[in-house]
């Protein structure tokens, strides 16, 4: 054996100087490499053996030149294939990170999320892949990796034209092969989900489901046998769901298993969403936190403000370094507090001592000064944002969270335990914040809806999220893995409920974060700064609870009490009118949201269906510079669809021939309805798509440019927007535009559901 396959020797592999082994298997080991003339470093995949027969350094470049095209942030970025002393070598940008193996070897099992949420991040690398037509073929704990965020990528995809040999695998670790390819088949994008399967099983159990010191006998047992987990793993009745998707990606037959790695990880996104927000089944609320944690997955890191990363770089790169000046740095800033508790009680940070990271100042200990200095200058700053409305709103929500924070550590009666008073009212704002960052136009209706209506801010996310800031952020902090005790002191004492006094040292924190966030929130408000009396009232609990006097808590603040207004408001007080022009500092709001928002305020004060329609149709006419909308209801008597309004060019003519049978498979439209299926045609005058379209529509309407959305429950359709452009190509629609078409499509059915049953 050659000293590349031995931690103890350091050793030289042609131009690259090999640092440290991270993990090895039967056929690679991977290494942190420097690239000794150009002074770089890398993560190497050094294969032990030729792993295809006569190996030149074409044939291994053109083995992995799929592999080395591939680009996606869970796929370990392979650079160049080459053969160096003899070796096949795959060349990777450097990684920091744990793979998979080691931190199973560390651990055993992991969290049910945690497990699920490293499963999605495979699956998503995986749909990449089968997208670009790549099937990795032998997805397995040494081919994954954890890196610090807590993020899982998946690298050592087989090289085209190499078969796996089952009968070589070093079976009593583990064998992770689809039972189709143990049997000497090629892999399928099916085998890779059977694979995930695996991981999973193996994550939750704490050992691979299939193993044996004899590779026949391991390889007989997972071609005869359909696996299963443990009684006593997943036996909770909220996790059912979860088990029967972990032994449906296991199932022997292909056709019994998730069609693709894009299928799988639905499920688990669905099982998850729930299970996040304590089994609630409210839909809105999953919808919320799904698109909220996609855009984590895509766009996960806050933009932090500038001023804040010069001082904390500053002050990493001092000669005598303070902790506890860096700490504070770092608390000024919500963005990166939030990205070092994140990723601090991430996986890796697990397997290397971390434990239950609840302080900013444990987090940089552990990461180091140099570290966290290089953190800083890679994130996205708040300055660099191009919408300068969403860069004020979120400059606002930061002011806030530090308001909050200091008046929590000036009122904690130890200065030992400030910083945890301080984080739990940063904690407090995670769901405002990042609701502000990653759905702007939900907190702008938020804000519009509290404000119109007199709601209070909880009332008002309730109706447009389907849960608080608050439950979403304690959702987000689980899928993060954050420890139970700063989830629990997320959760502040609910307006207008008792506060008692704290019984338990979390609860002084819950209680500092929440007084400290009251106080913010006053000192936002317009008109004299003055607050409703039971905000008074309730700050006068805090106080009580907290054995202070309420004075006290603003001196705290810098201020004297605001004045106090009346617990009804005044005539002059009157909420604003659905539409009016937001009051001078507001974030504008998009066309559609706006509609959205309008909507909902028209149903509150019982203004009827057909002031909620015309709502909508005229946005959707104005914003989209549509010739014509029409909303189509079902006739149930008659089984026909016909034209009820008609907004745009040629109403009258539109009524009357705009109309199609309910049951018509041979109608386009019927069709569409039938399956619920939005549609959009940017060129209807495609002679191969015009011939498809039913005659009524090519002689009275020959739009050459339309969209359909069917208002349907998933089982019956009731009604469908459809709107029209006059050119071909006509629709110009951003991924906002198409978001909130959608959004405002589910405000109709919801409209629809309100006023009968859609199947009626």
């Amino acid at each position: 054996m050659s000293t590349i396959d031995s931690e103890a020797e350091t050793a030289s592999l042609g131009r690259y100087h090999l640092v440290r082994l991270m993990t090895s298997d039967v056929d690679s080991a991977w290494w942190q490499a420097r690239e000794v003339a150009a002074e770089r470093d890398w993560l190497l995949q050094v294969w032990l053996h030729p792993p295809l027969p006569r190996l030149t350094p074409a044939t291994w470049r053109e083995a992995t030149r799929a592999q080395c095209a591939l680009s996606h942030p869970n796929i370990v970025h392979a650079v160049e294939a080459r053969i160096e002393a003899d070796r096949a070598v795959l060349v990777c940008a450097p990684l920091a990170g744990v793979a998979l193996s080691q931190w199973l070897a560390d651990h055993e099992t992991m969290p049910v999320r945690q497990a699920v949420l490293v499963a999605i991040g495979v699956l998503d690398a995986l749909s990449h892949a089968h997208a670009a037509g790549v099937v990795h073929g032998h997805v397995r704990p040494d081919a994954v990796w954890l890196d610090i965020t807590g993020r899982a990528l998946l690298g050592a995809f087989e090289p085209d034209g190499r078969v796996i040999d089952p009968t070589r695998q070093a079976t009593a670790r583990g064998l992770y092969l689809a039972p189709e390819v143990a049997a000497g088949r090629r892999a399928d994008p099916r085998s890779d989900v059977y694979a995930v399967g695996l991981l999973l099983y193996e994550l939750l159990v704490g050992r691979a489901a299939v193993a044996d010191p004899q590779p026949r006998r391991a390889l007989e047992m997972l071609q005869v046998q359909e696996l299963r987990l443990p009684q006593r793993i997943l036996d909770q009745p909220a996790e059912a769901g979860l088990r029967a998707i972990v032994h449906s990606a296991l199932a022997r037959d292909p056709l019994q298993r998730p069609d693709s790695a894009q299928a799988l990880r639905q499920a688990l996104q669905d099982w998850l969403t729930p299970a996040l927000l304590d089994g609630s089944g409210d839909t809105l609320a999953q919808r919320t936190v799904q698109r909220l944690l996609l855009s984590l997955a895509h766009h996960g890191d806050l933009p932090v403000q500038a001023e804040a990363v010069r001082r904390v770089r500053r002050l990493a790169g001092a000669e005598r370094v303070n902790l506890d000046e860096i700490a504070r740095a770092v608390l000024d800033d919500a963005a990166l507090a939030h990205k070092l508790l994140r990723m601090t009680n991430a996986a890796y940070f697990s397997s290397v001592g971390g434990g239950s990271i609840t302080t900013v100042s444990r987090s940089i200990a552990l990461l180091g000064f140099e570290a966290l200095r290089d953190l800083a200058g890679t994130l996205p700053q708040l300055e660099d944002l191009r919408d300068s409305a969403l860069r004020e709103a979120l400059a606002d929500e930061y002011a806030r969270c530090r308001v909050a924070g200091r008046i929590a550590a000036r009122l904690c009666p130890t200065q030992a335990e400030e910083e945890e008073s301080y984080i739990a009212a940063l904690m407090q704002n995670l769901g405002r914040v990042l609701v502000q960052h990653h759905l702007p136009d939900e907190a702008a209706q938020v804000r519009q809806l509290a404000r119109s209506q007199g709601q209070s801010e909880e009332q008002a996310a309730r109706a447009v999220l389907g849960l608080t800031f608050e439950d979403l952020g304690v959702a987000v902090g689980r899928s993060w893995g954050l420890p139970e005790e700063l989830l629990r002191v997320m959760r502040a004492p609910r307006p207008g409920t008792p506060v008692r006094a704290p019984e338990r040292r979390g609860d002084w924190f819950r209680l500092l974060g929440g007084v400290g966030n009251v106080v913010a929130g006053t000192r936002t408000r317009d008109a004299a700064r003055e607050i409703p009396a039971e905000t008074v009232h309730w700050l006068d609990q805090y106080a009580a609870a907290l054995g202070l006097q309420t004075q006290q808590v603003w001196d705290a603040a810098g201020t004297a009490a605001p004045p106090v207004a009346l617990a009804r408001r005044s005539p002059a007080a009157r909420p604003a009118r659905a539409g009016a022009i937001p009051a001078a500092g507001a974030s504008p709001t998009h066309p559609l949201s706006q509609a959205i928002l309008d909507m909902r305020t028209a149903l509150l004060r019982r203004e009827g269906r057909d002031t909620c329609l015309d709502i909508a149709g005229q946005a959707v006419l104005r914003h989209l510079g549509c010739r014509r909308v029409v909303l189509v209801e079902l006739e149930p008597a008659s089984g026909w669809f016909l034209a009820r309004r008609v907004w745009g060019e040629g109403g009258a003519s539109l009524s009357a021939h705009f109309r199609f049978a309910r049951d018509d498979a041979a109608d386009a439209f019927s069709a569409l309805c039938a399956k619920g299926a939005d549609s959009l045609i940017r060129d209807a005058t495609v002679p191969g798509l015009a011939a498809k379209l039913p005659a009524w529509f090519r002689t009275h309407v020959a739009a050459p440019a339309f969209m359909l959305l069917p208002i349907s429950d998933g089982r019956h359709t009731a009604a469908a927007l459809y709107a029209d452009h006059a050119q071909p190509d006509g629709f110009k629609l951003s991924d906002r535009d198409l978001s909130l078409m959608r959004s405002l499509r589910d405000e109709l059915r919801k409209l629809y559901a309100a006023l009968q049953p859609l199947g009626a």
